[in-house]
């Protein structure tokens, strides 16, 4: 059952939302005003408006942030797990983290948004997860949309350890995508930096940042292209940004015109490090999902 914080207004008339934001001090306000409408804030038991003007002796009840409310279970998705870090295998449409920063200082708010992976790693943590480890363990992301495998740290001093790794370019990450036409040139890398512009979105920029993408096609049929690539840097949606700019967006990838499709067709197949530890070489690999094998067949086939 959730926890409820129970509060009597002895004030002057105030916005309850605003009231509620000064009582929980780490919650935006858009974030109050979504749990006020979604009835977790009432008033002397019923549901209001978040523009509600309280009175003196008013009772405010807010029903707090819930692990219960996570669907996906963390072992379903476990590849690794080890006592210093264990490895996921992300599924498509599963957001890694809530995009409000709060939840970095406040780890309980992850439960007011969408379910995320970070919301299932703290809902159900596996054996020996620090919870106090900061952003729930991450060292790197996903896109919503992009599915495969994802390394997550146990405690801070492994997590600061792979950020450094990350850092300085020394862990090899391999992602297989379904690319719209049919590339060309059997391997080649893309040098081309890449930046937000105007209106906020990412492209291929002079003005950018250093973007190095390798990418080796494996197979080519029906005007579309199975191809592996290997980001060298890891700029927000560097893959994406580079097949557009190559002329061959990623199938499914409607901000960068790809065909349309159930899902971006973009999977991290495979990471490979040394332990920062023992400098062991690692390498763990997430399957490619039904989804995705399911779309080559279905491009690939198509009478045209």
């Amino acid at each position: 059952m959730a926890e409820k914080k129970t509060l009597i207004f002895d004030g002057y008339s105030r916005r309850l939302d605003i009231y509620v934001c000064d009582e929980l001090e780490t919650f935006p306000r858009a974030l109050v005003q979504r749990m006020i409408k979604d009835g977790k804030v009432t008033v002397n038991g019923k549901q209001v408006k978040p523009s509600w003007p309280l009175t003196p002796g008013e009772k405010v009840e807010i029903e707090m942030p819930s692990a219960a409310k996570t669907k996906i279970q963390l072992k379903d998705l476990l590849i690794h797990d080890d006592e210093d870090f264990f490895v996921i295998a992300k599924p498509a449409g599963l957001l890694v983290h809530p995009q409000s920063p709060v939840w970095e200082t406040n780890p309980q708010a992850v439960f007011s948004f969408e379910e995320t992976l970070v919301s299932v790693i703290l809902a159900t943590p596996p054996a020996g997860f620090d919870t106090s480890t900061p952003r729930a363990g991450l060292v790197h992301r996903l896109d919503r949309e992009t599915s495969g495998v994802m390394v997550i740290a146990k405690n801070a001093i492994f997590q600061n350890c792979m950020t450094e790794l990350f850092a300085n370019r020394l862990v090899r990450k391999t992602y297989y995508s379904i690319a719209c036409g049919e590339i060309p040139d059997d391997e080649g890398v893309i040098n081309v930096p890449i930046g937000r512009v105007a209106g906020g979105k990412i492209k291929a920029s002079d003005m950018g940042r250093e973007a190095i993408t390798e990418y080796k096609v494996l197979e080519r049929k029906n005007g579309f292209t199975r191809v592996q690539l290997h980001p060298v840097t890891g700029r927000t949606n560097q893959l994406r940004v580079h097949l557009s700019w190559l002329g061959y967006p990623v199938l499914g990838d409607w901000l960068y015109k790809g065909a349309t499709a159930d899902r971006l067709m973009l999977h991290s197949r495979r990471v490979e490090f040394a332990h920062p530890y023992t400098g062991e070489p690692l390498q763990f690999e997430a399957p490619v999902p039904p989804d995705f094998t399911a779309a080559w067949e279905r491009v690939s086939t198509a009478k045209k």
